[in-house]
């Protein structure tokens, strides 16, 4: 009775652990390894160089790199969500190498929609969280017309569903190109077993799919986290900027009153 339990339970387990191990999983595995990996490098490499040496291999690169996100992230933020700079950048680097996977004959990992929608789901809480921070009470009132409320989910859906359409559709299409090469050269004998027309045509697909289409969209995701928490936190400031002018104006109207009164008085 003991064997046979312990037989069922190793199946179930089985089972479910064939559900979960799945490519997306063996991809973010690998993403995280290397993205480790190069951070500890990086690391100990930065703290070699003097202040008067100039950087040079990965150093360089990882300077360049940097750089050119603080440059961009600067201009779409302007300087008013620098706290989360950190997060968009490791979340672009995230995608960028999670989305070029397809290089190393891995799965891109955002073509499983749980890994989209969970990214897609902190850029949207984070709209939220950014406009109760700067908006207060106020952000609460847009709730006030039902179509608002609808369109409420809409950022969750577009950005979720954008980036995982784009990557899987690529995908798709490089499956296409290698059965369809594949059945066309079939049919030459001997030379045909090697699907060297696919050979040929895939590494320019793969060079479009799997690098720029790869890097645009984790450059467009990140972009949009951006300017979605930077509008909310404008609206916030615009609201702010309203009050103290409302105020102003209150605070010299009343002053107009009073000198108004003594006016009479005299």
């Amino acid at each position: 009775m003991d064997n046979l339990t312990r037989s069922g339970l190793s199946e179930i387990i089985n089972k479910n652990l064939i559900k979960w191990w799945q490519p997306q999983l063996i991809t973010l595995i690998y993403v995280t390894i290397i993205l480790v990996i190069l951070a500890i490098i990086v690391y100990f490499k930065v703290k070699k160089i003097k202040p008067d040496e100039t950087p040079k291999g990965i150093v360089f690169f990882a300077e360049q790199y940097v750089g050119l996100f603080n440059k961009e992230f600067d201009t779409i933020s302007e300087g008013k969500i620098d706290r989360v700079g950190p997060y968009i950048f490791t979340l672009f680097t995230f995608l960028a190498v999670g989305n070029t996977a397809g290089i190393l004959a891995l799965e891109p990992a955002v073509t499983s929609y749980s890994v989209s929608l969970t990214l897609g789901l902190i850029t949207w809480i984070g709209i939220y969280v950014f406009g109760i921070i700067y908006q207060k009470l106020h952000f609460f009132k847009r709730y006030s017309n039902p179509i608002e409320l609808i369109g409420q989910f809409s950022p969750l859906i577009s950005i979720s569903f954008r980036i995982f359409g784009n990557i899987i559709g690529g995908s798709v299409i490089m499956y296409i190109i290698y059965w369809s090469t594949t059945e066309v050269w079939s049919i030459i004998p001997v030379v045909g077993k090697v699907n060297l027309l696919g050979m040929i045509i895939a590494p320019w697909f793969h060079m479009y799919f799997d690098i720029f289409d790869g890097l645009i969209q984790a450059y467009v995701f990140a972009l949009l986290t951006g300017i979605y928490w930077s509008q909310e936190v404008n609206e916030g400031l615009e609201i702010q900027e309203h009050k103290k002018h409302k105020q102003k104006h209150k605070q010299e109207n009343q002053q107009l009153m009073q000198s108004d009164k003594v006016k009479s008085l005299v």
